[in-house]
């Protein structure tokens, strides 16, 4: 490797699926989410027809972006969907993991015992990634005794929610970022007079519904109601974000979701 070649990120994802294996415990009382993994690893991995919301109209508009990040993809790590709400025992799940080479873990909708007892066993890589697209995916005391172990262990942590709203200011974290394109949209627009000639994405929401979004802004006047054109093609992009009210942030996340995804309009100087 020369002084000017960059070391490749690596990634590892851990993950709830249904085909994670079986749980370990008769009680099944709570179901974790799947459909959000599933999505972000074809955005990820950048893999054919996993975007359909055009159908018959489909220009494959994302291979001007060569988005294939397969190769940084290190590892993808299954477990049960389905597991007790008290799990005392996360260590029959965790005893054989082991991260190596590894600089940043995403945890897509884990049970936080699980995620808090691999931290303890493992903790050489550097970034934590752990967005929230349902209200209850992690409690607050999970919330503290994993920021509290990634102190402890110099791993730089952060918990979108949603996913859409990752916009870390530094770090590794910055770096996934921008190396991977995901996160808080941002995009540039070429226009041709009053109209939109065309949309480049330079960050996508992790979902890939950026760059659906763009595509077919083109074409449009700079002066057309924008922010609702945007809502009805995200209507024809399903959000994986939760509809149910959030006591936290005081709405539903995917409201949220959706007004994160107007803030392309304002990064180019068009109010929404």
């Amino acid at each position: 490797m020369t002084g000017k070649e960059k070391k490749q990120m690596k990634i590892t994802i851990l993950r709830s699926t249904e085909d994670g294996g079986v749980s370990r415990h008769k009680e099944f009382t709570i179901n974790m989410d799947t459909q959000f993994a599933r999505r972000f690893i074809s955005h990820l991995k950048d893999e054919k027809d996993f975007c359909t919301s055009c159908g018959d109209e489909c220009i494959n508009c994302r291979n001007r972006y060569n988005l294939d990040y397969s190769n940084s993809v290190k590892r993808i790590i299954n477990f049960p969907s389905s597991l007790p709400a008290i799990l005392e025992e996360p260590e029959l799940y965790t005893k054989n993991i082991q991260l190596k080479k590894t600089d940043i873990v995403i945890s897509l909708s884990v049970n936080e015992e699980i995620l808090i007892e691999i931290i303890k066993n493992n903790h050489n890589f550097k970034g934590l990634i752990v967005p929230i697209e349902k209200s209850g995916t992690i409690t607050p005391y999970g919330k503290r005794e994993i920021k509290k172990l990634c102190g402890k262990y110099e791993i730089e942590v952060d918990f979108p929610k949603p996913f859409c709203a990752f916009n870390p200011s530094n770090g590794i974290l910055r770096e996934f970022k921008r190396t991977f394109r995901i996160g808080l949209p941002e995009i540039e627009i070429t226009q041709e007079g009053n109209y939109i000639k065309d949309v480049r994405v330079n960050i996508s929401a992790p979902c890939g519904a950026t760059y659906f979004v763009a595509k077919n802004l083109i074409g449009h006047k700079i002066d057309d109601n924008l922010p609702v054109l945007i809502d009805t093609l995200l209507s024809r992009y399903p959000c994986t974000a939760d509809s149910s009210f959030d006591r936290e942030i005081g709405d539903s996340i995917i409201h949220l979701a959706v007004m994160l995804q107007r803030i392309i309009l304002k990064s180019v100087g068009i109010h929404s």
